[in-house]
């Protein structure tokens, strides 16, 4: 139950951590941000045998933050609410849908809340401004009980993750009464919300879908969330509580595929994909039943995390991250090539609005192939995956969601990285291999050349639906500068 929505508001002095104002300028596009704190009690769960939910422990305390980026005037609201599980792997809040639909969402006058799924990343808080983030609680009701055996990557032991499923449910009844004094963007009218979850964050939204969406006190009213948006992850369910048997949900080192994931879900469902994910994620195929909305889309010549989502989003707020003792980095060395530079963020933005006219018009989403792959049988590369893709003669991955990056190679993309030692790898960061300029100049010709290839590519994308018109000019001309940084000139 939620018992108060605070707003803590920006001064000279104080502001949210990984705040967008400066990185996304938001003035520009009529967009505030705000931050509220949302206090309340909360149940924590365990399931039973035949998958039902039980509460171990009730009402427990808790303060948490939401971020809030809105249309400063509710008349440029376009009615689409999208609702962040904020991403905790790093142990700070990453706001990695945002930094991939950003463009979109102020475009179309969307409604962004990224809420804070995890105390894990409490402590970043604090340290990056302790009095602002004073009141922030995420404590375990059970401090003494004993630990899970083994290393849990949720365990931490003052805090407890089972505190989130009510507060993110209870927010969602919130969102929908336009007149709460609870309801942080009330005034605003009627909307749709859409819950996405990146990576980590992709097993809350499973989670919900299977364990909470379709209990009878969540969705008599209508629907808890009318859409899904599964981004850099799989169907793995989170685990309920800090105490149950967990790992990485998906980023070990698989030997072969357990079995394709499908999550059954009413309302539409979208899940994206990288290279990263596509060895070890094995969606089935697509599904436009009633009982089983759900689109996949892979994207080749890519990695989980890149240049832009890891290192120069955070450029702007390099500050707040050195307060928080926070590191946002690239592992490889110059020798073995270049940080991830892929433009993926309009694939994802097209995913998303596929979603939306998927929920308000009932238009499906366009179905993608996926990428190609491949049973080794050994291993061919250090992540010891005995499945691999199918490559082209420049060393790239063949199928999946064809745009310029992919169509106009100027290297070879690997969607690992190769520590210094030689040794060990980053499995989420990749890697590319630039060509030669001379080797350039012999495919394409001239940068202008170049060019017209990337717009041919990225039209061919349009009609097939899997970028937005809108965003042609930010993929032609993110590819060509890429192209330009590695020596193709005119």
């Amino acid at each position: 139950m939620i018992t108060e929505m605070k707003r803590i508001p920006a001064t000279k002095d104080s502001h949210p951590f990984i705040t967008a104002a400066d990185s996304c300028d938001l003035k520009k596009y009529g967009y505030v941000e705000e931050e509220f704190f949302q206090t309340g009690t909360a149940n924590i769960y365990d399931e039973t045998p035949d998958g039902s939910l039980k509460v171990t422990y009730k009402n427990a305390p808790y303060t948490t933050r939401l971020l809030v980026r809105r249309p400063k005037k509710t008349e440029k609201f376009s009615g689409n609410v999208v609702i962040e599980i904020l991403n905790a792997s790093a142990r700070f809040d990453i706001d990695r849908d945002w930094m991939l639909l950003w463009r979109k969402i102020v475009r179309d006058g969307d409604i962004y809340i990224g809420i804070t799924s995890k105390g894990h990343v409490v402590d970043a808080l604090k340290r990056f401004d302790p009095k602002r983030y004073e009141k922030i609680n995420w404590a375990n009701p059970t401090p003494d009980r004993p630990g899970p055996e083994g290393a849990s990557f949720d365990f931490i032991q003052e805090y407890e993750m089972g505190l989130f499923w009510d507060m993110l449910v209870d927010l969602a009844k919130e969102l929908r009464k336009d007149t709460s004094e609870l309801n942080p963007i009330r005034g605003f009218g009627r909307n749709w919300l859409y819950l996405a979850g990146w990576s980590q964050s992709g097993s809350y939204v499973a989670r919900i879908v299977h364990s909470f969406a379709y209990l009878p006190q969540n969705c008599k009213k209508g629907p808890l969330f009318d859409g899904y948006f599964n981004s850099g992850s799989g169907a793995n369910d989170k685990p309920l509580n800090s105490y149950a048997a967990s790992g990485r949900m998906m980023f070990g080192r698989p030997s072969r595929p357990s079995g394709a994931s499908l999550i059954a879900c009413k309302e539409p469902f979208m899940a994206v994909n990288t290279e990263s994910e596509n060895r070890s994620v094995f969606w089935h195929g697509d599904f436009d039943e009633p009982a089983c909305k759900f689109r996949t889309w892979q994207i080749p010549c890519s990695s989980h995390d890149t240049r832009y989502t890891l290192i120069d989003y955070y450029l702007p707020q390099i500050k707040d991250m050195e307060k928080a003792d926070t590191v946002c980095t690239w592992e490889g060395v110059p020798e073995n090539g270049v940080p991830m530079d892929t433009p993926y963020e309009p694939i994802f933005a097209a995913a998303f609005k596929a979603l939306i006219d998927w929920v308000r018009s009932g238009i499906p989403a366009p179905h993608a192939l996926k990428i190609k792959t491949e049973m080794t049988y050994e291993p061919t590369d250090m992540t010891g995956a005995l499945i691999a893709n199918r490559k082209d003669i420049f060393g790239n991955a063949l199928g999946g969601i064809r745009y310029p990056y992919a169509d106009c190679p100027t290297g070879s993309c690997q969607s690992y990285t190769v520590h210094e030692d030689g040794k060990s790898i980053q499995m989420m960061f990749g890697t590319v291999k630039p060509f030669p300029a001379d080797q350039l100049k012999a495919m394409y010709g001239s940068l202008s050349a170049y060019r017209k290839l990337c717009e041919k590519s990225t039209d061919a994308a349009i009609a097939k639906g899997f970028i937005l018109p809108e965003d042609r000019e930010y993929m032609v001309d993110s590819c060509v500068r890429i192209a330009k940084e590695r020596g193709l000139t005119d």
